[in-house]
């Protein structure tokens, strides 16, 4: 797969493709299938298939009083992009004055004149350029004089309710793992290099990996039935997303990621690590004292080796 900052950067235009434009913001359920119709179309024709998304986010832009958080890494964008055979990335430097472009501007002088698309499929709630003017009326239209096809995908329903990116947040800040998961049609994750943290876990008996993520979205604090993985091999785990309570005032500690591997120990210092969230547990807790902690940090591990003894499948 191809990556451009931009479709100016292209080393040539593309004599002919099959572009979807569009945020993307987790590859959900309802984008597979936007981008499985764009390679399906493309391979009919012969010709690549484009994503054609932004970054920033355009509301982070546009309107920054809006808090806009990512689900995901962008490489993780980029990775499930790839899995399902797109061919191109185009990532557009999303600026206050790329937003200024006419629909018209940017359909012919970005899309037309560098990518030359047989098809264009986009999502039924579709629009672009200043003031949103270019709705899925006016690409109608101009697909129409361009001779370009045009595909709308209709709302992706899953169980009566359409999926979408702000839901699935909603669904991780209630703690409803298994609900997201179901809707991004995939395990949500958090992923980062393991740093060394205070060794307080390893004190109690219960050593951890720090992990350090660089996302923008955390899901609620609390503990999870997990799977670490750790250069293609996934370990069974629990961890804690949150401040550590017991040893902090709150609001004097970043949120912290620490995944306990069963039957694992290995110093694992500098190795990039993605957590899958499998199962909330319980939400973090202030403790009286350490030893409070520690019966509550082994009723959590039991009740973690019990989801992964019912759901083998997960393990």
């Amino acid at each position: 797969m191809h990556i451009y900052p931009g479709v100016r950067q292209l080393n040539s235009p593309l004599e002919a493709s099959v572009v979807t434009i569009g945020n993307f913001d987790g590859v959900h359920l309802g984008h597979q299938q936007l981008i499985e119709n764009v390679v399906r179309e493309a391979q009919y024709f012969g010709v690549p298939s484009v994503v054609y998304t932004f970054h920033p986010h355009p509301v982070k832009v546009l309107h920054p009083e809006r808090p806009t958080f990512r689900l995901f890494d962008l490489k993780d964008q980029q990775e499930q992009f790839a899995e399902r055979g797109i061919e191109y990335v185009i990532l557009e430097e999303f600026t206050k004055e790329f937003a200024q472009l006419s629909p018209q501007d940017f359909l012919q002088n970005y899309l037309v004149e560098n990518l030359h698309p047989k098809t264009l499929v986009v999502g039924h709630d579709f629009s672009f350029g200043a003031d949103r003017a270019g709705n899925i009326p006016f690409l109608e239209k101009f697909c129409a004089e361009k001779g370009i096809r045009l595909i709308i995908i209709p709302p992706f329903q899953y169980q009566g309710h359409v999926v979408s990116s702000t839901r699935i947040r909603e669904e991780l800040k209630n703690g409803n793992v298994e609900k997201a998961n179901e809707l991004l049609g995939r395990t949500y994750y958090l992923r980062g290099h393991v740093e060394k943290g205070f060794q307080r876990g390893r004190t109690i008996g219960v050593p951890t990996a720090n992990i350090h993520p660089d996302v923008e979205f955390m899901p609620r604090q609390g503990v999870y039935c997990t799977l670490t993985k750790i250069g293609g091999h996934s370990h069974p785990s629990i961890t804690n997303i949150g401040v550590n309570p017991t040893f902090h005032e709150k609001g004097h500690s970043p949120i912290k990621i620490e995944s306990h591997l069963f039957d694992f120990d290995a110093h694992l210092y500098g190795v990039e690590v993605e957590v899958y969230l499998l199962h909330f547990i319980r939400d973090e807790m202030k403790f009286p004292g350490i030893d409070q902690l520690k019966v509550q940090i082994q009723k959590d591990m039991a009740e973690a080796r019990r989801y992964f003894n019912e759901h083998p499948q997960n393990s």
